[in-house]
């Protein structure tokens, strides 16, 4: 090799020391940092959202558990009752830093009234945490037993028994016609107004055997007489109200309604009252 060649191949290489470039490691470097703080902030948000998420949770569980204690506490004495909440929604943590819940769902479907079973569901939407004060509407459906609806309607008659059938109630009574006290049995119709119930009579039998004495008079004047008014504010909370009835053999269901009422043992005890009887 000449001298000539060995200084050719020096130039070269130096040539290629000098062009190298130095700038890949570092930008290698700032990639990786970069990856790291993305990686890192990520791993905040997620523990961040995950927090909020548990906090969600143990907050929705806490308020519906502290709700059916206090519902339940507060019932009256003749009804004793497990009640289920939902609380509608879906950041009840939100809901609680505002003051009120949208929306809470009680229900029940064993519950005891007067010793009879029953069950209801009752809605209710702008709750405050503050349970002195008013709710903003309630709307809730009770369904009551053959024993239950007794204790609820007292009707005329001779025996305080109502029996349920398809749509109607029974009861029966007894009048006095020439000298003869005879037993009737009458079919009405329930239709509620406010906190009175009317019961309008459809249908009417003699019970008591009077042989051919025609009592088509009696069932007449059964029959054309005006509904029978049934006041049950003394066994409803006050300011609470009766907007529909609905019969059947087993059971009857009655949906009730309130606005501006307070969900507080106060409240939920205290009856209205009826007129005396004339």
């Amino acid at each position: 090799m000449t001298s000539s060649d060995i200084d050719g191949w020096e130039t070269l290489s130096s040539r290629a020391t000098v062009t190298e470039d130095p700038e890949p490691p570092r930008r290698k470097n700032r990639t990786a940092r970069w990856i790291a703080v993305v990686v890192i902030f990520a791993s905040v948000i997620a523990l961040a959202i995950g927090g909020l998420f548990l906090a969600e949770s143990v907050t929705r569980g806490i308020a519906t558990d502290a709700i059916a204690v206090a519902v339940e506490s507060s019932l009256p004495s003749a009804v004793d009752a497990d009640v289920d909440v939902d609380i509608a929604g879906e950041w009840v943590l939100f809901q609680i830093f505002s003051g009120s819940l949208e929306k809470v769902t009680l229900t029940s479907d064993d519950a005891m009234v007067d010793g009879s079973p029953a069950d209801f569901t009752l809605v209710a939407t702008d709750v405050p945490l503050d349970l002195k004060q008013p709710v903003g509407d309630i709307d809730a459906t009770v369904s009551l037993g053959p024993g239950s609806i007794n204790e609820l309607l007292t009707l005329p008659g001779n025996d305080a028994e109502v029996a349920l059938g398809d749509g109607t109630v029974s009861y029966a009574d007894e009048a006095s016609i020439l000298g003869f006290t005879l037993g009737y049995l009458v079919e009405a119709t329930l239709s509620p107004n406010g906190t009175d119930v009317f019961a309008t009579p459809v249908a009417a039998s003699v019970t008591t055997d009077v042989g051919s004495l025609d009592v088509s008079g009696l069932i007449e004047r059964i029959l054309g007489a005006q509904p029978v008014r049934i006041c049950v504010a003394d066994r409803l909370p006050v300011g609470v109200t009766i907007t529909s009835i609905d019969v059947t053999p087993e059971r009857a269901t009655l949906n009730l309604r309130a606005s501006d009422f307070t969900l507080n043992g106060e409240s939920l005890r205290a009856r209205g009252t009826c007129p005396d009887p004339a």
